[in-house]
């Protein structure tokens, strides 16, 4: 064993073995060339994708993702499938629909198939004679946007008015099964605290990701909110009592409360008594407490961020007429 290992050792170094061994690779790459650019018949697999999907349907089951085809094409081409396998598409649009079906013909697959060729290949058949598509309906609805917040403001500080979200609403599109679960769509959490500015932040949806074939118009919105610094005024208020019965009037004591405003210096400017109304009801007046009424404020100006009178119940004594 060791003699013929030493042989062909020392036969490579020979320069005629050399010039063989050139000569026989050539030769064999001649002849594997001249076999791969010759004409075959042969099977192959083409993967297929599905495109031009109409947007009023959601594809629910894909049909086929491979089609067998068989091919008259060169080796070189056959070598390059097997390497990496052709993908064609087929359009979707050119579906015909019959008796409820949706399907493409064979005709109408031959002719899409044989589109994507190239000069060197002829389809010569192929292992589908119809693809039937089971389609399911989209259907589109507004749903609005809730805003999840968790805020503290800074000494003195307020929000003024309420937190705009733009947009407001949006829109989704899917099989009406899984839109119909949705009643609203809702932010991640917008966290902050000490605000004492305002501000406008992009924030994403909590979009329910388990929903299959629906889609989302938007999946941010922009949060924004209007921070004020806050003074604080009293303002007298008389009270007034209702549902007295006839020829009867009342006094109550004390006749004025004072009603604690919140707001910002703008808005406080412009107060007046008349833009307040404090009331007790005469009707609520029970057994147990014949002597007090309880008093409520019933209007002030929605410009303020909070108003608090000063007290809940007033005493009163009667006077008839």
């Amino acid at each position: 064993m060791e003699r013929l290992v030493e042989w062909i050792k020392t036969g490579l170094k020979k320069r005629k073995v050399k010039v063989f061994l050139v000569f026989l690779l050539c030769a064999s790459l001649a002849w594997l060339i001249n076999k791969l650019s010759l004409t075959y018949t042969n099977n192959t697999t083409f993967q297929v994708e599905y495109v031009n999907i109409p947007d009023e349907f959601l594809l629910a089951n894909t049909p086929k993702d491979e089609i067998e085809v068989r091919l008259q094409a060169a080796g070189f081409q056959f070598l390059g499938y097997e390497l990496k396998p052709k993908q064609v598409k087929l359009d979707v649009s050119k579906v015909m629909h019959k008796d409820g079906a949706y399907y493409l013909t064979s005709d109408q697959i031959r002719i899409q198939l044989e589109s994507q060729l190239n000069n060197y290949s002829i389809l010569t058949d192929f292992d589908s004679d119809a693809i039937y598509f089971d389609f399911t309906s989209l259907e589109t609805k507004k749903v609005p946007v809730k805003a999840m917040v968790d805020m503290t403001f800074a000494s003195n500080h307020i929000l003024e008015g309420e937190i705009e979200v733009v947009p407001d609403s949006i829109q989704i599109s899917g099989p009406k099964s899984q839109i119909d679960t949705i009643k609203q769509i809702r932010t991640t959490l917008f966290k902050s605290d000490y605000i004492n500015t305002s501000f406008s932040n992009e924030i994403a949806l909590q979009l329910p990701e388990q929903l299959k074939g629906t889609t989302f118009s938007n999946k941010k919105v922009r949060l924004s909110g209007k921070v004020v610094k806050f003074s604080e005024q009293v303002i007298e208020v008389p009270v007034q009592v209702i549902n007295l019965p006839e020829n009867v009037k009342v006094r109550t004591f004390p006749e004025i409360v004072e009603v604690r405003c919140q707001g910002t210096l703008e808005h406080l400017k412009e107060l007046e008594v008349g833009d307040f109304s404090v009331e007790a009801d005469y009707a609520t007046l029970s057994k147990e407490n014949e002597n007090t009424l309880s008093v409520k404020l019933v209007k002030y100006p929605r410009s303020l961020n909070n108003a608090v009178i000063s007290t809940n119940e007033v005493e009163f004594i009667l006077r008839r007429e």
